[in-house]
């Protein structure tokens, strides 16, 4: 599918950002198009390590919290952290639990089976949870919508405080105190952070009213900017500063945590530099894999464990779970891309009964991507189909299947993603509303890649480069900038097709002398058709545009810039 190139076009003055900011023209240019016009926001932006974080106690909830956990610490009450099964609800589970831990709690943790019980609390659990004489539950990445299961808490005599950062609906649930800055009256001033980042934030606030120091705060803070990066918050404001830190933390020490050091260690990045993508891609889905087709306990477990032997044994089973998940997921993606109905639905609502459930958002995703319609991907549950939803930015998924409330047994969500489950004679009536009341047009359906800055070949260079990662950690809110070329002679490209990947060896066309590196992931198959199509050599002799993100890149100890390719066209001559 043939993407859209829009050049971004700003009216600031990039000649006076460059004096008063002394960065280079490009770096200024990309400021500006994030919206960053001052001195003291863009100094703020380039040094979020230095930029202090909110007053904890701003939100609503937390000193009534941090109140009640503080007197179950003193009165030996039995607590237990009640967790979900992705990164977020891992790490905010063990913020909780070790610090309170060496605080000298009483304290347990439940992680939910994804399969077996579902997202968030359930009614079994609490019964399990008050025959064990729990007193007080804290809910870490759930509970806001838990109204049934949290008055059944309260009959049993369990009382709950809830640390969530999902949307609340009109009722909330009768808990001691919640905290979620997106409760309505809230005036915490930044809405978007993640459980683990509540519970960082909480158990410090915990440590400080105790009069106790918070001895874990570094290690804390990283995991909660892993959690942070793989749940895909934005990174602004309170989110860019922590993450910034705890990847800071993370590379001075990646045995900080010794669990997580020996994950490292086994993927291979030991000695590499552990940025964001490192974190989202390679650290991420590890600990991820054991909540989707085993259980989150394990990754807790190896975030925890104080036994050399039973680390190796935990990251290597974490390991072996995420190649398992890969391999399922592949498999899905290609089933539901052979699939696809011709001509294409605008909502596309896809069936596969063989596939596993916990892999249905991805693969939901990755069609998604293929043919740019927001999709949902359906699978045999125990009692129901259940399914997971993934959006484009023109249509609101929630507000779309908020209209077919009738059609679903549970469903919930947000713009860009939703779960589901319902009965399969319904799934017919399903896709023909979200179609019917659809009113995307053609032009919603077309990739839209944002250009920050049209570049020259002269300006493709090492030092901008450089100057340009001070604009990282790159995720949700704050993407790596995207520049273009027009015009590059493409001397020669080598094709790796096991790994899908095309290296370039470029020059411009007005300066021959001077080589340039382009790099491409996952665009063999486009680049076998435009070639072909434009009627020139696959392995080079011809004029390219590029849109790429501009990197550094270390061979050998040596350093030069890199073209990172997101898309490409061939200019008829």
């Amino acid at each position: 599918m043939t993407a859209r190139w829009e050049v971004k076009q700003t009216d600031a003055d990039l000649g006076l950002m460059t004096q008063v900011l002394g960065v280079g023209e490009v770096m200024a240019n990309v400021l500006a198009n994030r919206g960053l016009r001052t001195k003291k926001t863009c100094q703020a932006f380039l040094r979020p390590g230095a930029a202090p974080l909110h007053d904890t106690m701003q939100m609503k909830g937390a000193e009534a919290a941090v109140a009640r956990i503080a007197k179950a610490l003193a009165m030996g009450e039995k607590i237990v952290i009640y967790g979900d099964y992705d990164v977020d609800g891992v790490m905010s589970t063990v913020i909780m639990y070790r610090v309170l831990l060496r605080l000298g709690g009483d304290v347990f943790y439940y992680m939910p089976h994804r399969v077996d019980e579902g997202y968030g609390l359930n009614a079994s659990a609490i019964q399990q949870l008050a025959e064990e004489k729990t007193q007080l539950l804290i809910t870490v990445d759930n509970g806001i919508s838990a109204i049934e299961e949290i008055t059944l808490a309260n009959t049993l005599g369990i009382e709950t405080v809830i640390i969530d950062h999902h949307e609340p609906g009109e009722t909330l649930p009768p808990a001691v105190t919640i905290v979620d800055p997106k409760q309505p009256d809230c005036t915490y001033p930044f809405k978007e952070l993640c459980a683990a980042g509540l519970a960082y934030k909480l158990a410090g606030a915990l440590c400080a009213k105790i009069g106790t120091p918070f001895t874990e705060e570094n290690e804390m803070c990283m995991l909660a900017a892993i959690a942070s990066i793989c749940d895909i918050v934005a990174l602004q404001n309170e989110n860019r500063t922590l993450v910034h830190r705890g990847l800071t933390v993370l590379n001075n020490n990646k045995l900080l945590n010794a669990g997580l050091g020996e994950l490292i260690t086994q993927r291979g990045y030991i000695d590499k530099t552990i940025d964001a993508f490192a974190v989202g891609f390679v650290l991420g889905p590890c600990l991820n894999a054991t909540g989707r087709l085993d259980s989150a306990e394990l990754s807790v477990e190896l975030l925890l464990s104080d036994d050399i032997d039973n680390r190796i044994q935990l990251a290597q089973e974490l390991i072996a779970l995420n190649a398992e998940r890969k391999e399922l997921t592949a498999q899905c993606v290609a089933n539901a891309l052979e699939s696809l109905p011709a001509p294409l639905p605008k909502i596309l609502v896809l069936t596969d009964y063989t596939a596993h459930e916990s892999v249905a958002g991805i693969v939901a995703g990755r069609v998604r991507d293929a043919a740019n319609r927001p999709t949902i991907m359906l699978t045999r549950g125990d009692a129901a189909v259940k399914g997971s939803g993934r959006s484009i930015p023109a249509y609101n998924l929630f507000e779309a299947l908020q209209k077919q409330a009738h059609l679903f047994l549970r469903f919930g969500g947000h713009a860009a993603a939703a779960g589901l489950s319902l009965v399969e004679e319904n799934i017919p009536a399903l896709r023909e509303a979200l179609n019917r009341d659809c009113t995307l047009t053609e032009a919603d359906f077309t990739p839209v890649f944002e250009i920050d800055r049209v570049l020259t070949a002269p300006e493709i260079t090492l030092e901008i480069a450089r100057e340009l990662e001070a604009l990282a950690p790159f995720g949700k809110a704050n993407p790596a900038p995207l520049f273009a070329t027009y015009n590059l002679y493409v001397e020669s490209v080598r094709i790796i097709d096991e790994k899908n990947t095309l290296i370039f060896t470029l020059k411009d066309k007005d300066n021959p002398a001077v080589p340039l590196k382009g790099i491409a992931f996952g665009l063999n198959r486009e680049y076998a058709a435009r070639t072909q199509e434009a009627g020139v050599p696959p392995t080079g002799k011809f004029y390219i545009n590029l849109a790429y993100r501009l990197e550094v890149n270390a061979y050998n100890g040596r350093l030069s810039a890199q073209m990172a390719v997101r898309d490409f066209t061939i200019p008829a001559y």
